[in-house]
């Protein structure tokens, strides 16, 4: 592509330049997308086990609070009662960190179609350079980087403050409650906190995936040269004249198989050659071959005459010389005869009340 300023980029990205973006590892993937959807898996999972290993958890620390003053000074109580603890915290916090890590590469496979490019994993020494570093720390990117995580930190600190403010003014009564109502207690405070921060979470990745798609488009907008240069480069591309080929053989086989439907008469070889002829009597002109083929294209045209109703006469020597004929042409005068023939025939079928077969 042409190296010019983003100023003389309007026109909106080809769909080959979105597509070797892709190959090249840009792809639209939102971070706060990521956060949305760990986020409420985090809320499943801690919904479904903290009920009962929050309990457990509890009940040792405050087994283990509760005898503080009469465990042994040479420690081993000590230590064994804080192992089983740890062990229950951790019971506590693996099923949420092994869910939460799988969420996050499903999700970003997701994100990106399942792309997986090994060119990423090596070095690339061009991002080493100082002022690139420089112009990406004071670009657009980073400043809305840093406008979304004051904005997350202002606005979670609050619901945190809330939710601690709340927590605080029945401490004093939590002291005679019993392990199942401080962990039921506990467990609802925490859901309330994580349900309003994903609510807010779900804003945040809403505008967060408009923007990251929205700004992956404006930094892959191309110059009126550089769609010229990509027309010149498709052009020459082997792969795009074949593909070009093979759409325009499409449609012209297409355009002969409606052609078949509406002409007069098939003449075949019976089984290799294939001719459409249509003659219209009002005209002053000569049978034309309207459709023509072999081996596979003319059991095609043969099949879509017989749906038609089209008649089909068998002649293997005019089709065959028929079939040398270009399309769209009128037959020369040396098969006038043989295919008046063949028309008046055909016009004998028609007609009501004829006994003639094909």
């Amino acid at each position: 592509m042409a190296d010019e300023g983003s100023d003389d980029r309007s026109q909106a990205p080809t769909g080959k330049r979105l597509q070797k973006a892709r190959e090249e590892g840009n792809v639209a993937q939102s971070r706060e997308s990521q956060m949305l959807a760990v986020l409420s898996v985090f809320i499943l999972v801690f919904s479904t086990t903290s009920a009962t290993s929050g309990s457990s958890f509890l009940h040792h620390m405050r087994g283990l609070m509760e005898h503080f003053d009469s465990i042994p000074p040479d420690g081993a109580l000590l230590g064994q009662m804080l192992r089983q603890a740890m062990r229950e915290g951790i019971m506590l916090m693996l099923p949420l960190i092994t869910v939460g890590g799988a969420v996050v590469i499903v999700f970003s496979m997701l994100q990106t179609s399942f792309l997986f490019r090994p060119q990423a994993l090596v070095p690339d020494i061009t991002r080493l350079s100082p002022l690139s570093g420089i112009r990406r720390l004071f670009g657009v990117t980073n400043l809305i980087e840093l406008l979304k995580s004051l904005t997350k930190f202002i606005v979670f600190g609050s619901i945190l403050y809330g939710v601690a403010k709340g927590t605080l003014r029945v401490a004093p009564e939590a002291e005679r409650w019993t392990v199942p109502r401080l962990t039921s207690e506990l467990i609802s405070w925490f859901i309330y906190a994580t349900l309003t921060i994903l609510a807010v979470q779900l804003v945040i990745a809403t505008l967060d995936e408009l923007w990251t798609r929205f700004h992956r488009v404006q930094k892959l907008r191309m110059s009126h040269q550089d769609i010229k240069d990509e027309a010149k480069q498709d052009d020459g591309d082997p792969k795009v004249k074949a593909k070009q080929r093979q759409i325009r053989m499409q449609r012209a086989r297409q355009r002969m198989m409606h052609a078949v439907r509406q002409s007069t008469v098939i003449i075949t070889n019976p089984t290799h050659y294939a001719v459409a002829l249509v003659y219209e009597s009002s005209a002053d002109k000569a049978p034309t071959i309207v459709a023509k083929g072999v081996d596979e294209l003319a059991a095609r045209i043969r099949e879509e005459a017989e749906k038609a109703k089209v008649p089909i006469v068998s002649n293997a020597p005019l089709a065959r010389g028929l079939y040398t004929l270009p399309l769209d042409s009128e037959i020369p005068p040396e098969y006038f005869q043989p295919v008046a023939a063949i028309i008046a025939y055909v016009i004998k079928l028609k007609t009501p009340g004829s006994r003639a077969g094909r």
